[in-house]
C-alpha cells in the first residue's frame, strides 16, 4: 500500500454502528458492479470518517489493495489529480480494489468522471445534500448515534464519567461521534462535566477542537474552520455566501423562515463595498450552501444544525469586519421577514416562526430603525403569546442595550415600557406594571396630548393596574373616561374603544355585575362582528362576561359560556397560555360548585400550570390547590 493513499490510524474506541459497518456498507460495495460509487452522507461530526476507516479495517483481507484520499481541502483538479496519482500506483495489482474518498465537497459529475471504471470500488463520505448524489451514487444516509451509544462511548473515552453526566454531554452535543471525541479530550484533561457543558455555552469552537491541537483537522471545529475558510478564500461569490452563512448562524438554532420574507431585494454592507443582495441570489446561495453540507434547506425554511451553528458563532468572534457584516444582513433579513402587522392586534401571521430570529439578535448589534422596530414588535407578540417571563427578562436586557439610543429616540423606549408593564401584570407583579405605565401615560399625554390614541391606550392600562390593587372606584372612573373619549374620537367599534370598553366592563363587576353585563354583552357584539367570535379580545370579553354572570348568580349561564370560550382558547392559542389556563380554572371551579366532574389531571395541569405563570399567591390557584386535593 502506497504510504501517500494509506488508511488513517484505526480508532480503538470506535463502537456501534454495527447493521452500517458489516452489513449494509459492504453490501452496498459487493453490488457496486455498474461504476456507481456508494455515498456514505450525513452531517459535520456525524462519524462518516470513523464509520468509514472501521469498514475498510475490517475489510482489508477481502481487497487486494485498500486506498485512502482525504478530499477534505481539495478542490475539483487537486481532487482529479490525487485520484489520477492514486490509481497510477495500484494498477499493476490484481483483485478487487477498495478506494475511499473521504470528505467529498465537489460537485458529483466533477468527482465520477475520474473513478476508475474497472472492478475498484468506490466510498465517498460527503456532508453535503444528499439530493445531489442521488443520480450519480448509491447514497446510505448516517443517522446520529442512539442516545444509549453515545454514552457508551463517553464512559468508555472517560473513566469514572457518571451516566447521568454523560447523558447531558450526549444531549447536549446532538449525539455527535466527533464532537464527543473532542469533549472526552478535555474530560480527560481534567475538567468536570459541568464546566465542559458552561464553556460550550461561550467557546463552543474551543471545545469542540479537543485539547490536542495537532489533531486540529480531525475535530468538529477544525472541519467547519476548514469549510469557512475556503468560502472565505474564494471568489466574491464565495465570501458573499460565508456571509449568508454567518447571518443565518447568528440567527440560530431556530430555523429561520425564508418563507415570511418580503421583498425582493437587500443592499448589504461588506467590508470593502456595498452590494445588492437579491431574492433569487439568496434562495441560489442558500441552495450552494446546502449542497455543501453547510446549511439545512426545507421548504420555506434554512437553518444550520445547532452545534455546527454554535461553532460558526464562536469562529465568528474573531472576525471583526465578517462579524459586521453578519449582523447587519441578519438585521435586514429579520426585518424583512416580520409580519406586516402588529402583534397586539391578534394578527399573528407567521410570529410564531419569524420570532425566535428576531429574538436571537443582539440588540446591541441593531443599528436601523426597521431593525429595532422588528424587535419591540417581536416582544410584543411574545407578551400576546404570554410568555411573560421571557419579555421581562428580554426586555431588561434591551433597554440596558438601548440606554444611550434611549436618549435620542424615547417612543422606542415607552414601546419597550409598555410591553414591560403588560408582562408584569401577567405574573402579578401589579406595582411595577403600574409604576411603568404611569410613566408612559404621563409622557404621552405631556408630549402627544391627552386625546392621542397611545396616551389612551396607556391609561386604560393604568386603569386595570389598580382594579388589580382593589381600587375600583378610581379604576372605573378612569377607564371611562378613556373609553368614551376613544369613542368619540375613533367610534365605539374602533378597535382601542372595544378593547378598553371589555376592560371596562371588567372593572366594573365587583361594583355593579348588572351594569357590567349589559356594557360587556354591548361589546362582545361588536367585536364578534367586527373582529370575529373567535378573535383573542372577543375571547376576553366572553371570559369576563361569564364571572359577570357569576356574579349575578347565573351559573347556569356562566358554564356554558365559559366551556365555549374555553374551547376556542385551545384551539387558538399555543399550548399553556396563561389566557387558556385562567379560563380553565374558572371553567374547572364553577363546574365543582355544580358537582359536574371534573378530571383531576386537568385540575392539576391547570394549577401547575398557573402557578408557574403568577408569581403571587392567587386566591384563584389556592382554590384550584384545595380542588386537586380532593
Amino acid at each position: 500500500m502506497n504510504e501517500r493513499f494509506a488508511l488513517p490510524r484505526r480508532d480503538p474506541s470506535f463502537l456501534g454502528r454495527t447493521a452500517l459497518v458489516d452489513e449494509v456498507l459492504p453490501g452496498y460495495l459487493d453490488q457496486a458492479d455498474d461504476g456507481l460509487p456508494v455515498v456514505l452522507n450525513g452531517r459535520a461530526g456525524i462519524g462518516k470518517t470513523m464509520m468509514s476507516s472501521e469498514l475498510a479495517h475490517r475489510q482489508l483481507s477481502r481487497y487486494a489493495e485498500v486506498s485512502w484520499i482525504d478530499a477534505t481541502t481539495a478542490g475539483p483538479v487537486l481532487l482529479a489529480e490525487q485520484i489520477a496519482a492514486c490509481l497510477t500506483t495500484v494498477r499493476e495489482g490484481t483483485g478487487s480494489r477498495l478506494l475511499v474518498l473521504d470528505g467529498v465537497s465537489a460537485d458529483p459529475d466533477d468527482v465520477v468522471r475520474h473513478l476508475p471504471r474497472d472492478e475498484t470500488k468506490v466510498l465517498i463520505t460527503s456532508r453535503a445534500d444528499t439530493g445531489i448524489w442521488d443520480r450519480a451514487a448509491r447514497v446510505v444516509e448516517v443517522p446520529v448515534l442512539p442516545r444509549e451509544e453515545s454514552v457508551r462511548l463517553l464512559r468508555r473515552r472517560v473513566h469514572g464519567l457518571s451516566e447521568a453526566d454523560a447523558m447531558r454531554l450526549a444531549g447536549a452535543l446532538d449525539d455527535l461521534p466527533l464532537a464527543m471525541d473532542n469533549t472526552a479530550s478535555w474530560l480527560t484533561s481534567g475538567m468536570t462535566p459541568g464546566q465542559v457543558l458552561e464553556q460550550l455555552e461561550s467557546s463552543a469552537s474551543k471545545i469542540l477542537s479537543g485539547y490536542r491541537w495537532s489533531d486540529f483537522p480531525r475535530s468538529l471545529a477544525g472541519r467547519l474552520a476548514k469549510a469557512t475558510n475556503a468560502l472565505a478564500a474564494g471568489t466574491v461569490e464565495d465570501r458573499r455566501m460565508l456571509h449568508l452563512l454567518h447571518a443565518l448562524a447568528v440567527l440560530g438554532p431556530h430555523p429561520f423562515p425564508t418563507r415570511a420574507l418580503r421583498g425582493d431585494r437587500w443592499e448589504v454592507p461588506d467590508s470593502d463595498a456595498h452590494y445588492l443582495l437579491t431574492f433569487w441570489d439568496l434562495h441560489s446561495r442558500l441552495g450552494v450552501l446546502r449542497d455543501r453540507g453547510l446549511m439545512i434547506v426545507q421548504t420555506g425554511a434554512a437553518k444550520l444544525d445547532r452545534i455546527s451553528g454554535a461553532v460558526i458563532r464562536d469562529l465568528l468572534v474573531a472576525q471583526p469586519k465578517d462579524e459586521a457584516v453578519a449582523f447587519a444582513l441578519a438585521e435586514q433579513l429579520v426585518a424583512a421577514a416580520v409580519p406586516g402587522r402588529a402583534a397586539p392586534e391578534g394578527a399573528w401571521g407567521d410570529w410564531s416562526l419569524v420570532a425566535p430570529s428576531v429574538l436571537a439578535l443582539d440588540p446591541a448589534n441593531v443599528h436601523t430603525e426597521p431593525g429595532r422596530k422588528a424587535l419591540l414588535d417581536a416582544y410584543g407578540y411574545l407578551v400576546d403569546s404570554g410568555k411573560y417571563k421571557e419579555t421581562i427578562d428580554g426586555l431588561s436586557d434591551l433597554r440596558t442595550a438601548w440606554a444611550e439610543h434611549f436618549a435620542q429616540h424615547r417612543a422606542d423606549d415607552l414601546v419597550a415600557m409598555s410591553a414591560l408593564a403588560r408582562a408584569h401584570f401577567g405574573r402579578g407583579h401589579y406595582e411595577d406594571a403600574e409604576r411603568l405605565n404611569l410613566q408612559v401615560y404621563w409622557e404621552w399625554e405631556r408630549t402627544l396630548g391627552p386625546s392621542d390614541l397611545r396616551t389612551l391606550d396607556a391609561s386604560a392600562y393604568c386603569a386595570l393596574d389598580l382594579g388589580a390593587k382593589g381600587q375600583h372606584p378610581d379604576a372605573c372612573r378612569l377607564a371611562e373616561t378613556s373609553w368614551l373619549e376613544q369613542c368619540r374620537r375613533f367610534g365605539e367599534e374602533s378597535r382601542p374603544a372595544m378593547r378598553t370598553g371589555s376592560y371596562l366592563a371588567r372593572l366594573q363587576t365587583p361594583q355593579d355585575p348588572d351594569h357590567a353585563y349589559r356594557l360587556g354583552r354591548h361589546i362582545h357584539r361588536l367585536q364578534s362582528s367586527h373582529l370575529g367570535s373567535r378573535h383573542q379580545h372577543t375571547l376576553d370579553t366572553a371570559h369576563h362576561l361569564a364571572l359577570c354572570l357569576v356574579a349575578l348568580n347565573e351559573i347556569g349561564k356562566a358554564l356554558p359560556l365559559l366551556k365555549e370560550t374555553l374551547k376556542h382558547r385551545q384551539e387558538k392559542l399555543p399550548p399553556g397560555h396563561p389566557d387558556t389556563l385562567w379560563t380553565a380554572a374558572h371553567y374547572y371551579l364553577l363546574s365543582g360548585e355544580l358537582n359536574r366532574p371534573v378530571p383531576r389531571s386537568a385540575v392539576r395541569a391547570t394549577h401547575d400550570g398557573l402557578r408557574r405563570v403568577f408569581d403571587r399567591d392567587h386566591h384563584v390557584v389556592r382554590r384550584l390547590t384545595a380542588m386537586a386535593k380532593d
